[in-house]
């Protein structure tokens, strides 16, 4: 029987925090939580002191217990995009997603032919099946191609179309359980029956890429859909009334807002969401429905300035958490392509922006994106029962260690993370 026993740290537990706590592991789950004091008392409970025995211990004291984050948005990080990257380089893109705390991952898609997006997800979802770190990898994000030509962001406009029941046969019948999200413009023809169908899949239909109306958004909320997609970017809402001049029309934004059932996620960069968006989300969403995610791409997590040169040639390189390009034209020249956050730098920026102590800001990437991915009763949180994805941080969201599922997969300054 494997066990590991956090302890000494204060520990964020999902019921109570307690300052100097222990967490104990027994064949990655979390078996015992509470006073590091009770470790050490001469009558303990027997049948913990026969669990800590010949237990791994870490050492927690001076930080931060906290639960695993889970990234439910991201694009990749260093030099693989998960657009492309072969099951070995997905493996191994995990364990460095695992040095920022992160102890789930979806992976997110681009707009891309049908087929390629399918050959892909199934691509992915064999890297789930890895014995050893496959559990790092909770699914995969399908962000394209049913999104708003005008609010398509960085994806490729001649992939975008609307949903039509043959794409979505394929795309459900031949990629296995991979797919957990999916991305679409609750405008475009066809998407009410899309989201229908994904529900029934048990897939969470995500608003975003959109410029839809309350009437849409509403259609939408009605049919299942119960995520947007990074809010407040390439999502157009409020506009003027054409009859009515100075009248503001709600957008899908005001439907999203209204529906307490509906989480909404925010990217932690204050270039792709300005600030006041931040305290805002908090204030009026509901405690579970508020997650933060990074939207990352391919160069994320490597050194500023370092060049990433894609595929087909375009370079960009990363700056103080976002992407900005390299090209010959100076009116393109630095311009911003995309998000380099990691989950750590999300939650530190959430936690200033809005106001929130760390203990509360680290629920936006634990047990929030759980809640909303259907996995809260196994992780999110740290609880007897559920599965010890656990992070040793200091108050900086500095990572020190990253527990999954019981398992030591990242500990700052060793040779080896793994």
């Amino acid at each position: 029987m494997k066990k590991l026993l956090v302890r000494g740290g204060k520990v964020c537990a999902e019921s109570a925090i307690i300052e100097g706590g222990y967490v104990l592991v027994e064949d990655g789950r979390i078996v015992s939580i509470g006073a590091e004091s009770e470790l050490d008392q001469p009558r303990m409970n027997t049948l913990l002191a026969a669990r800590i025995a010949d237990c791994e211990t870490v050492d927690a004291r001076g930080q931060l217990v906290v639960p695993g984050f889970i990234d439910m948005h991201t694009h990749g990080m260093l030099e693989v995009d998960f657009m492309e990257s072969s099951v070995e380089a997905t493996v191994g893109v995990l364990r460095e997603y695992a040095k920022f705390g992160v102890t789930r991952v979806v992976a997110s898609t681009l707009a891309n032919p049908m087929d390629t997006i399918i050959a892909q997800v199934r691509r992915l979802g064999r890297a789930m099946e890895d014995r050893d770190y496959g559990f790092l990898l909770h699914g995969v994000h399908v962000e394209g191609p049913w999104l708003a030509p005008r609010c398509r962001g960085g994806h490729a406009l001649g992939y975008l179309k609307a949903p039509n029941p043959e794409d979505v046969n394929r795309l459900l019948g031949e990629t296995g359980k991979a797919v957990k999200t999916v991305t679409f413009a609750p405008e475009l023809p066809g998407s009410t029956a899309l989201v229908e169908r994904l529900v029934l899949h048990d897939i969470v239909a995500s608003i975003g890429h959109t410029e839809a109306s309350y009437e849409e958004g509403e259609r939408a909320i009605l049919a299942g859909a119960r995520h947007a997609t990074h809010m407040y970017d390439t999502n157009l809402g409020y506009r003027e009334d054409p009859d009515e001049a100075l009248v503001m029309l709600p957008g899908h934004e005001t439907a999203l807002l209204m529906h307490d059932e509906v989480s909404i996620e925010l990217i932690g960069c204050p270039v792709h969401v300005r600030k006041p968006f931040f305290r805002f989300i908090d204030k009026v969403k509901p405690p579970l429905k508020k997650v933060i995610v990074t939207d990352s791409l391919i160069g994320t997590g490597g050194p500023d300035g370092k060049i990433i040169t894609y595929a087909d040639g375009r370079k960009v390189y990363p700056e103080d958490g976002v992407l900005r390009m390299i090209d010959a034209d100076p009116k393109v020249n630095g311009n911003l392509t995309g998000s380099a956050a990691t989950m750590n730098l999300a939650l530190r920026r959430l936690s200033r922006f809005a106001g929130l102590p760390v203990e509360e800001a680290v629920r936006w990437g634990s047990i929030n994106p759980a809640t909303t991915l259907g996995i809260a009763k196994e992780t999110g949180s740290l609880a007897v029962g559920k599965w010890a994805d656990i992070v040793v941080m200091d108050g900086d969201f500095q990572v020190k260690v990253t527990i999954g599922r019981g398992k030591i997969v990242h500990r700052a300054g060793s040779q080896s993370d793994l």
